[in-house]
């Protein structure tokens, strides 16, 4: 922290909170994006919501698109 912002002057115990704070606040953010998948893995499996597709099949239909208007054209 000192190199990064060498106008802080922070002693242990305030480096301990902050630390905390930072872990608290991911930990938050990962728990949240995670009952949101769930939802939505609970939406796909009754119908009503269509299953994300993964960045490589996302990638693999762009591909497959280019072809086809290459084809074309």
């Amino acid at each position: 922290m000192a190199q990064a912002v060498p106008e802080a002057h922070l002693d242990e115990g305030q480096v301990t909170a902050f630390m905390i704070a930072g872990t608290t606040a991911a930990l938050g953010a990962g728990w949240k994006w995670l009952q949101g998948w769930q939802q939505h893995e609970s939406y796909v499996a009754e119908g009503k919501a269509a299953p994300v597709r993964s960045s490589r099949e996302r990638e693999q239909k762009r591909k497959q698109r280019q072809k086809q208007k290459r084809r074309k054209g």
